[in-house]
């Protein structure tokens, strides 16, 4: 169940959504009713619902289409929307999409009250500070991992092809509407990628630095919650079972359950190697997040706040288990097994990246200028990442 009191973002569910209820929430976030104007920003994903309901919606409200939106969206094409004349109209943003479109939607509500370019907005000494609250925005994720519809962050990449965090209360959402619909286009391999981005954002809120016993237990729910209903999910869409929609409700509130988990301490090194992944190799987000959970895992359970976080959610899963060891143990081969259930790359060779041990520490030793490396606990240091990557050649 999702907590209202953790996340400043009204979340709404729904297993349908009509055009005429999406136009009320659009109302209610904007404050406008007669001659609304949506700058609707989507990809080109085939999503058959998404579809339907932008036609009912037309009904209502004149939307401005964008869909110059690619996986880690590239700050170029988000600046080539924001200057596009329509923009200008808008009333409001709503993103319909993938956590890339989600973004991107972020992204442009906050240039629309801020000014500037997206570049003057990225790094760790920006020459621009995010000062205004963005235009009203509805998120409406169409997969179940990111939580971009409730977090203060999105993440882009800059005319370099570095990937960076930007972060602010002021681009958070005024509306998440989670539609168990959405998802009924999802195949196989993206449900398990995003889910497992959900579960890496519930398990690096935990062994985190900024966690406090709020955040942990917020944390250790969304991780319940996603391992609970992931596996089924993802064996129904294999399976094409046709009562599926249930499931998709649940992992999207887990995904979001996880999202304000992490809005609250940041993520860490899992997401910090992540981005190396997918700048070097274009490495799907949620498959480089999970490339390395297993070892990270291992990292983590050094420290005992930890690993009494860790067996917490184990004890969910084995309420006759008592001893703390065994508990960890046991996840640890839950995830280990959903993981290989999956087929997610486990190697570099997997990822069909040929590496040799020098090759490491020159690739991933940028990741070390990233804030979210720093959030690991315990602490992990150059000489530990470099060792734990050596083991995946």
């Amino acid at each position: 169940m999702i907590s209202s009191m953790l996340s400043s973002v009204h979340i709404l569910q729904f297993e349908n959504l009509s055009g005429k209820d999406l136009f009320q929430a659009l109302s209610f976030a904007s404050g406008k009713r007669e001659g609304l104007r949506v700058a609707v920003i989507f990809d080109n994903a085939p999503i058959p619902t998404r579809k339907s309901l932008l036609v009912e919606l037309e009904h209502y409200c004149t939307l401005l289409r964008f869909d110059h939106v690619e996986p880690n969206p590239k700050s170029s094409d988000i600046q080539s929307m924001f200057d596009d004349p329509r923009f200008k109209e808008a009333d409001l943003v709503l993103g319909i999409g993938g956590g890339s479109v989600l973004d991107s939607a972020k992204a442009l509500a906050m240039l629309a009250s801020n000014g500037g370019s997206l570049d003057e907005y990225l790094g760790n000494t920006p020459k621009l500070k995010i000062e205004k609250k963005n235009l009203p925005l509805i998120l409406i994720p169409t997969t179940a991992g990111t939580g971009s519809e409730v977090t203060k962050v999105g993440v882009y990449s800059d005319i370099t092809g570095r990937k960076h965090t930007l972060g602010s209360p002021l681009m958070s959402a005024h509306t998440a509407l989670l539609v168990g619909s959405f998802l009924d286009s999802i195949p196989p391999a993206l449900c398990a990628a995003t889910g497992l981005d959900a579960l890496d954002h519930a398990l690096e809120s935990i062994w985190n630095k900024n966690a406090t016993a709020i955040t942990r237990s917020a944390a250790e729910d969304a991780a319940v919650a996603v391992l609970t209903h992931l596996p089924p999910l993802y064996r129904a869409i294999v399976q094409k079972g046709e009562d599926r929609r249930p499931l998709q409700k649940e992992m999207l509130v887990a995904s979001a359950m996880a999202g304000i988990a992490f809005n609250m301490t940041g993520t860490a090194s899992g997401h910090a190697i992540s981005f190396i992944l997918s700048e070097e190799w274009h490495v799907p987000h949620g498959a480089a997040c999970a490339f390395t959970l297993l070892e990270i895992f291992d990292w983590a359970v050094k420290d005992q706040e930890n690993r009494t976080s860790l067996a917490r959610i184990a004890k969910h899963f084995h309420p006759d288990t008592e001893e703390e060891g065994e508990l960890v143990t046991l996840l640890r081969e839950q995830i280990a097994s959903l993981m290989t259930e999956m087929k997610v790359p486990h190697t570099f060779k997997d990822l069909g990246v040929d590496l040799e041990q020098k090759d490491i520490e020159s690739l991933f030793a940028r990741s070390f200028s990233d804030p979210k490396m720093h959030n690991q606990l315990p602490p992990m240091h150059e000489k530990d990442l470099y060792a734990l990557l050596s083991t995946k050649l």
